[in-house]
């Protein structure tokens, strides 16, 4: 320590000297106590290497040249527990340097009196790294930097080239983010503005200004086209067509290429009641409800424009027929589309185009049909009786009181191969599969546009779940006569084995025009954006477009000579049948 001199006074210096100076290696402690300094001297002056420590414990080691900093040299900045490496000049970090803070950022690069400026490299974490050049302290000027998803919300490994003005993206620049987007034009502030092109990664082209970071004219909403009225009448089988555009706030067509939309359908949602078959396994398995302008939710129904125009097969036997009219004549009174009451007439031995060529009732006749002449053969002397309580309802009339028997029309006999088939136990057709068709994919936009051709409900999927609770809510429907009928011939079939298991199988069988159409209702179409990831973070708001699903129109085939033929009488037919039955057991 500094030695004393009149007993209390301590010397400053301690050390070598000459000629009275400070000369050569030596310690001395300033006046304000503040300051202390180890090291060489020279002349009086701190020169060479040498240690300046500051009461705070901030300290300096390095050159000195005339009692100034100047050189190479270290600093520790005790406040901030910083690290200088570099260049001084008269006390100040000034050229080439390299700084260490405390949280693990690195600057390397140029400096001027104490900031950073010139080029340099400020790492702030192993991935966000800026490379270019700085003015006063913040980036400035031409640089690159790389982020790594702390600052301002920007995607890890988001890589920005361009200029800078007062730290922050101002001037022409390209923006990669690590999505796979690219942006190209203006910044200000930070944010696109001014003329850029947009390459998204979902594949959106956007070509435009830009204000405060969004496009001047995006999209944000769908607009359904060219749709008459509302609900829109679709027809079972028969395909239909939609076309939309994408618009902003002011209903004008924004030009978009490459948004991804999809449209699908759907029916309305309905709760399971508790204690029902659906309840427990519902929360495992529902899909989730989509709310609807409509009043209601909706779960998503299948469609498809894979399906083409369906149509059910005609028989032989069907084809003889003279007359075939549609079983919608009074869901079609009163439609708003304004249809006549006419009926659409197809040339001589044409097939309707679309929708069922045999209605249900038919199918029921013959059916019963081909249980009655089971019931001859089989049913013994309580046949008669049975049968006659059949023909005493009203002549024309089928077995569960529709039409049947109208001119010009023949229903299938059970002398027909059909009933025969069903009476003799003949070789049974094979199950038809149900095949649920592809699901439909969503489609990029062209210039704002997109457009779906050949749009079907397809067949509701086994036991889709609207449709199940619907039939619990219902519960059993009220028979009909013909199904009555039906009951008490299985009934006295049952002492026939053979026959009582064929009229269990064909009961068991769904009919084939089920498996093929979708069932009639309202349903609600959804178009929406799907772009993925989301242009800007935005999707667009859906449309949605209630649907009126209807059986096909009504259609009368005529065929030639239909006048010479004899009027179809079921009275007379079951009674002949009777006496057929009766004089084969004689």
């Amino acid at each position: 320590m500094a030695a004393t001199t009149d007993g209390n006074r301590r010397e400053p210096y301690v050390g070598e000297k000459r000629k009275f100076l400070r000369d050569g290696f030596g310690t001395y402690v300033f006046e304000n106590s503040f300051f202390r300094y180890e090291g060489e001297w020279m002349k009086g002056k701190k020169h060479g290497h040498g240690k300046l420590l500051m009461k705070d414990g901030t300290y300096y080691e390095g050159q000195f040249i005339n009692g100034e900093i100047n050189g190479n040299g270290y600093k520790f900045f005790a406040s901030s527990k910083a690290k200088y490496t570099g260049q001084f000049l008269n006390g100040e970090m000034h050229g080439h340097g390299i700084m260490t803070y405390h949280n693990g950022n690195v600057y390397e690069g140029q400096w001027y009196k104490n900031k950073k400026q010139g080029f340099g490299i400020l790492r702030t974490s192993d991935k966000a790294v800026y490379e270019g050049t700085f003015h006063g302290h913040v980036r400035d000027g031409e640089g690159t930097q790389t982020y790594d998803g702390s600052y301002q919300k920007l995607s890890n490994g988001d890589r920005y080239e361009g200029y800078w003005v007062l730290d922050q993206r101002n001037g022409h620049g390209d923006l990669w983010c690590a999505d796979g987007s690219h942006y190209c034009g203006n910044f200000t502030n930070d944010m696109f503005h001014g003329a850029g092109v947009m390459t998204h990664a979902s594949g959106i082209v956007y070509r435009g200004d830009w204000i405060n970071g969004f496009p001047i004219t995006m999209a944000t909403k769908i607009v359904l086209l060219d749709v008459p009225e509302s609900p829109m009448i679709i027809r079972q089988g028969q395909p239909f067509s939609i076309r939309v555009e994408c618009r902003n706030d002011e209903d004008e067509l924004v030009e978009d290429q490459g948004r991804e939309i999809q449209v699908m359908a759907g029916f309305k949602y309905r709760v399971p009641k508790q204690g029902s078959a659906l309840f427990d396994m519902i929360e495992d398995v529902e899909d989730t409800p989509i709310p609807t302008p409509f009043g209601y939710d909706v779960v998503p129904y299948p469609l498809t424009d894979q399906l083409g125009e369906v149509s059910v097969s005609v028989t032989e036997d069907d084809s003889k027929m003279s007359t075939m009219v549609r079983d919608d004549e009074a869901e079609d009174k009163g439609e708003e589309e304004g249809e006549e009451d006419g009926q659409e007439e197809q040339p001589d031995g044409g097939v309707p185009p679309t929708g069922r060529e045999v209605t249900e009732d038919l199918e029921a006749a013959a059916s019963v049909a081909a249980s009655m002449a089971a019931l001859l053969t089989n049913g013994g002397e309580d046949a008669g009786a049975d049968l006659a309580a059949v023909a005493l309802g009203e002549e024309g009339t089928g077995l569960d009181g529709d039409l049947i028997g109208a001119e010009n029309s023949r229903p299938i006999t059970p002398g027909d191969s059909a009933a025969e088939d069903g009476a003799d136990g003949s070789e049974e057709k094979p199950e038809e599969v149900t095949h649920l068709p592809p699901p439909m994919c969503s489609k990029p936009t062209l210039n704002g546009v997109c457009e779906w051709d050949n749009l079907q409900l397809a067949p509701a999927p086994p036991m889709y779940r609207p449709f199940v609770i619907m039939e619990e809510e219902a519960g059993p429907k009220k028979k009909s006569k013909a199904a009555q009928i039906r009951e008490k011939i299985e009934r006295k079939n049952s002492q026939n084995p053979a026959a009582m298991q064929k009229s269990v199988t064909e009961a068991e069988k769904p009919a084939a025009s089920d498996e093929k159409v979708a069932r009639t209702g309202e349903y609600v179409l959804i178009v929406q954006d799907v772009t993925s990831p989301p242009f800007m973070g935005r999707r667009l708001e859906p449309a949605f477009l209630l649907m009126k699903l209807k059986k096909p129109k009504k259609i009368i085939v005529k065929k030639p000579n239909i006048a010479d033929r004899e009027r179809w009488d079921t009275q007379r037919h079951i009674l002949a049948a009777m006496s057929r039955a009766t004089g084969s057991e004689s």
